[in-house]
Formats: structure tokens, sequence, C-alpha cells
């Protein structure tokens, strides 16, 4: 039995380092961090991973036999290094969402990242951790030599505690193959079906898991919106404009906060001419644009009864329904630029089949300001001459802000920002974002006006909030685990505002009365294929009067469900 027990603990005793330095990192360092920001995964089980060290210390030893366990070495500093990074930046461990958000950052926003405010900071803290934890393990292992009871007391633990975390950790790896074989991620993401996410590998491999089953959702969808069929249109509205905005916080517009500085001074003065219809009460399911638009563009809700991929996609309706669906956007651009294909992010607007089911027309090229792509749009003379949905997703306020808006919109600076949660260096993002946000108010009104003169309605709807040193010392958006009021405030509630032109209010009184009544009431942007079914005339299968808010029938009770396991408005009752 020694002579087994020696055989086991021999990859321990000849990389020492490493397993001290996993050791450390996965069931003290990580842990303490968590539990700090509150990103503790559900659900989390504190199984020390004794067994995951292991197997690395393991392959380390083999490996060294033909001097390759610095590969080991290189994968286990940027596995961890990179969850400490994670968990600095996002509040958050590893997660199906933080591996989303790298999957769908293309080049250029990666570059804005990385130079954006305290990013370099927060990535030489993780380094810097990093390398403390490996310092502080050889300096255990030096005082450990020269403490043979100590050390060898360590090892029988080590021994004793192995094959318990060995089952442990096989459950979890056992769920993590479930989850690669699943065809959709409601299957597997359900606390139920999780694994005991308590090491670095396991987070990684699951999240990563969820990621790769969401591509494959897009295979079952493509049947779905195949099979879509419209039962009757009336095209009571022949021209929709649809804008989707990028990271906005309400909060920094006078439009919803009567102290804000004038962000939108275009916004106002249609909304004072009778124009603009503000929605008071809007929230988004996700603080991430890939998962929302997910919602956003399909029939699919929670609670609807189905699953995702069983819902079609609103845009191929209108397709089918016969107006001609232009998508113009400054993220997801079409075929000839192949970046962002091959994860969600960008997969159900350019999956080849998806793309050309939805789309009757798109652009294939972004450009640096959202401005510049106005030479994209159709003419006023080609909507007015058949009923048409143009779909606008600009760059909005997406960071980094200072990239968004050209030198003419540098409105506001530093000494114009009084905020007392952040240094002199937040005041000037505080100033970047409002100058983006002016610069966005520029851009959607001048869509808006250059259709007026048709009988047009237009929508403006983010994607999700941004938070904005608006409560505390923090900017961008946040993945802990524990929501809060003020988080759900800043980051998941939006702007939801409804542009009528001149011609469209003289043509449809009736549609403009529900829309000016229905601007009170709560609403989750998941739900927005109902309204633009609503504002169509489209008689859809899918089509349910009570998630419609211009419906009289609209159920103003119906939970909104935000990152999917909170409750909006209880939440809110706080």
């Amino acid at each position: 039995m020694s002579k087994l027990l020696r055989i086991i603990l021999q990859p321990i005793r000849e990389q020492k380092v490493l397993f001290a330095f996993l050791l450390l990192m996965c069931c003290v360092v990580i842990p303490v961090m968590c539990y700090v920001t509150g990103a503790f995964p559900k659900p989390f089980v504190f199984a020390p991973p004794i067994f995951d060290c292991y197997l690395l210390t393991l392959l380390a030893y083999w490996l060294k036999r033909i001097r390759l366990s610095w590969l080991v070495w290189l994968l286990s500093i940027l596995l961890l290094g990179g969850e400490v990074f994670s968990i600095i930046i996002y509040q958050s461990p590893y997660s199906m969402t933080v591996l989303q958000l790298i999957l769908e950052t293309h080049p250029r926003e990666a570059t804005e990242f990385l130079g954006g405010y305290g990013v370099a900071g927060k990535m030489a803290l993780a380094v810097g951790i990093t390398c403390a934890v490996l310092l502080v393990s050889v300096a255990l292992l030096r005082l450990l030599s020269i403490m043979p009871r100590l050390r060898r007391a360590c090892l029988i633990l080590i021994a004793v505690l192995l094959p318990v975390s060995a089952l442990c950790q096989g459950y979890s790896y056992y769920r993590v193959y479930q989850s690669y074989t699943a065809s959709v991620t409601s299957r597997v993401a359900e606390i139920k079906y999780a694994p005991l996410r308590n090491s670095p590998l396991i987070r990684f491999l699951y999240g990563h898991a969820l990621n790769i089953v969401s591509t494959k959702e897009l295979r079952a969808l493509v049947h779905t919106v195949r099979a879509t069929e419209v039962d009757s249109c009336s095209f009571r509205s022949p021209v929709i404009l649809f804008v989707v905005g990028e990271s906005y916080n309400k909060y920094h517009s006078p439009l919803y906060n009567p102290n804000a500085r004038q962000t939108t001074p275009n916004f106002c003065r249609m909304k004072e001419q009778g124009n603009l219809i503000c929605f008071d009460d809007a929230v988004s399911p996700f603080n991430v644009t890939s998962k929302t638009l997910r919602q956003m563009f399909s029939t699919y809700y929670p609670g609807c009864g189905r699953e995702w991929v069983n819902c079609t996609l609103f845009p191929a309706v209108f397709r089918k329904a016969g107006y001609h669906v232009w998508y113009i956007t400054n993220h997801f651009v079409g075929e000839k630029n192949k970046v962002h294909t091959q994860h969600v992010g960008g997969t159900i607007f350019n999956q080849s089949e998806l793309r050309q089911m939805q789309f009757s027309a798109m652009n294939d090229n972004t450009t640096r300001y959202d401005m510049d792509l106005f030479p994209y749009l159709p003419s006023v003379d080609t909507l007015a001459v058949q009923p048409s949905l143009l779909i606008f997703h600009p760059a909005g306020q997406h960071e980094d802000y200072r990239e968004r808006y050209p030198e003419a919109y540098n409105h506001f600076t530093v000494d114009s920002i009084k905020n007392d949660f952040t240094n002199e260096r937040g005041r000037q993002i505080v100033a970047e974002y409002d100058n983006a946000t002016l610069y966005n108010d520029a851009v959607v009104a001048a869509l808006f006006e250059k259709y007026a003169s048709l009988d047009m309605v237009g929508i403006y709807l983010p994607d999700h909030g941004e938070e904005v040193y608006d409560w505390r010392n923090s900017c961008y958006r946040t993945n802990s685990d524990q929501m809060t009021p003020e988080i759900a405030r800043y980051q998941y509630e939006v702007p939801l505002l409804f542009y009528v032109s001149d011609t469209f209010k003289t043509n449809h009184p009736d549609l403009v009365g529900e829309i000016e009544a229905a601007c009170h009431r709560p609403f989750i942007s998941s739900l927005m294929p109902f309204v633009l079914f609503h504002l169509a005339g489209i008689n859809h299968v899918d089509y349910e009067s009570s998630r419609d808010i211009l419906s009289p029938d609209y159920d103003e009770h119906f939970p909104r469900i935000i990152r999917e396991d909170v409750d909006y408005d209880e939440l809110m009752k706080q």
C-alpha cells in the first residue's frame, strides 16, 4: 500500500511548486476573491478541487520526459490568472457570459477595451496576484523542507482527500460531458443539470460547453424559421424603423432624469413637437448584447412553454408577410466580412441561411462613426414604394466611449462633471460617455428625420443599460452573483422611445392613441416582436396579445425576469 501511495504522490513530489501554486490559487485565492466580490457561481460547493490540481501536475510530470512540462505551466498560469482578471473586471469567475463576451469581441473592440480606463491597472493587478501566489508557493515549500513532519502530514492529508475529490470532480466532469452533448442550452443551464463549479477548469469547460451548444441551436432554429408561416398582414404601418441602441444609461438623459446634463437635445425637441413618445418602465433581460438580442429578435420569452430554437425570428416573419427588411449594423456585418460568424454574438444575423431568411439587404462593412453608416441606408423613395422594416444597429455608447463620437461632439469635459463617486479620470470617462450619448442623439434623430415625410413609425430600444459611476466607483457592466436594485437600475433599465411622423399621426390616430396609452406600462425587451407584429398588422401563430404592450389585453403583471434568475419588479420593491 505504501508503494502505491508513493507512486501516486510521486508527480506531486517532482512538480511540487506547480501543485502548490495550483492548490493555493484554486482553494484559497480565487474562492476568497469570489467571496469578497459576491461572484460565487451557482451551484457552488466548497469542495477543494485537489483532483484537478493533481491532474495538471500529473500531466506536467509525464510531459517532463519530453521537455514539455512548461506547456502545463503556461496553461495553468493563463487559466488561473485569467479567472483572477475576470473576477476583478467582471466580478464573475469563468461562465458562459464571460466567455461569450470574449468570443463576441472583434479586434477593434478588444483594442478599445484594453485601452479603456483602469483596464491596464486591473490586468496588472491580476498578474501581480498570480505572481505573488507563485512566490508564496515557493516560500511555503522551503518552509516545509525544514519541517519534515509537517511535510509528511500534508502529503498524508492530500492522499486522504484525493479520492474524495476525485469522486466530486468526476461527477462534475460527467455533467460537463453531458453539457457538450446537449442540443439546447436550457437542458444544461438549469442548476439541477449543472456541475459543481468549484474549480477554474470546470467553470471554463462548462462555460465553453454552453457556448458550443448555443451554436448547435442554430441548426434547429433554421428549420423553425424556414417553417414559419404568416396567416395575414394588413401593412397598417407601411414603414417601420427599429433602432437597436447600445449600452444606454437612461439616467444620463433629461428625458428620464431632470438633473441630467443635456445629452439629448434632439429627442427633447421631438418630444416637445409631439413626435416622440417616451416609455418610462422598460428593462432588458440581460446586460450582454448577444443574450439580449437572442430574445429581442425571437418570439421566445421565458415562460412561453417552448424552447428558444422552436420560436421564430421576427425579421423572417416580416419578410414572409411581404415587408422588405433592411438590416444596417455597425456590429454584425454581412457575408463579405466573416467576423462574428462562429458564436452566438452574431450568428442569428450572420449564419448564412438565417441571414437570407431574415433580411432582404444588409451592409457588409462597419464604419468608425455611426453617421457614416447612412450611405448604406435605403433612399426615401425606395421605402415609399414598398412596405419596409428598417433595422438600424449603431455602435451607440458601447465602450470605449471616446471612440464613439467625432471631435465636433466633444462638448462635455471633466470640468463640467460633478461626481462624488470617482476621481478626475473617472469624471473624464463620464464626460466621454455623455459625449457619446449626445452624438447618439444626433444620429438617431437624423435617421428618424430622414424618413419623416413617410407614413412611418420608429422605435428606439437599446440592448441594455450601462453603469457610469452613478452610485459607486464602478463603470461599464458587471456580472456579480449579487444582484442589487442599483445594478438593475443602471445596467438593466433602458429607454423605450416611439417616433411617429406627422403623416403617420394623420393616417393612424388609433395606433398613436394605443402607443400613448401604453407609455407607463411595464415592459421587457424580449416582448418586442409582439409590438412589431401589432404595428404591422401581422397575424401570426406566435402572436400573443397578452404580451403586446400596445394591446388592451396586455398583462401588466407579467413577471419581468432579468439575468434568468431575478424578478426585476420584486427586486425593485426593496
